[in-house]
């Protein structure tokens, strides 16, 4: 493998959540699409059988030339929503998105601003991250509209 391609999210409100994504995390969207049924099937993943809107973003500082050179968010809603609720950090299975930051302290104070509250903020060192442990580091958490935890780190020095 490379490079991971994208990140998919479902939300209960797109709206709101392109407004947290685009507006309070400065994301750019790229693309914008509703996918009328019926869609393929996919492999028995349960797509197809609903309308969706899907948006696509690009995050700050993936530039590449071309589509395997960034790395994507995709958040999607569908008409009929499952009814099931976000996952904790003790879920089995994906429980959390990390990114890569310039400024964490910016980047909470911009949060904060836009009425989303960082949920944990912490200076670290780089052992737990595949760095060395001399490496200082900052790490914040924050949950998305629908509940979804997001982790920010950034390389201090």
């Amino acid at each position: 493998m490379r490079l991971a391609s994208h990140i998919a999210i479902g939300v209960r409100d797109l709206g709101r959540s392109l407004v947290f994504y685009r507006d309070a995390l400065g994301m750019t969207v790229i693309r914008d699409a509703t996918n009328e049924p019926p869609r393929d099937e996919l492999y028995g993943a349960g797509v197809g059988s609903t309308r969706r809107r899907e948006v696509m973003l690009r995050m700050g500082g993936n530039e590449g030339e071309g589509y395997g050179d960034r790395v994507f968010l995709v958040i999607s809603q569908s008409d009929e929503l499952a009814d099931n609720q976000p996952p904790t950090l003790e879920h089995i299975g994906l429980h959390h998105v990390g990114f890569w930051v310039d400024d964490i302290p910016a980047l909470a104070e911009r949060l904060r601003a836009a009425g989303h509250e960082p949920i944990w903020v912490k200076e670290t060192t780089g052992a737990g991250y595949g760095e060395s442990a001399d490496q200082k580091m900052r790490a914040m958490f924050v949950k998305d509209p629908d509940g979804t935890i997001l982790q920010f780190d950034e390389r201090v020095g």
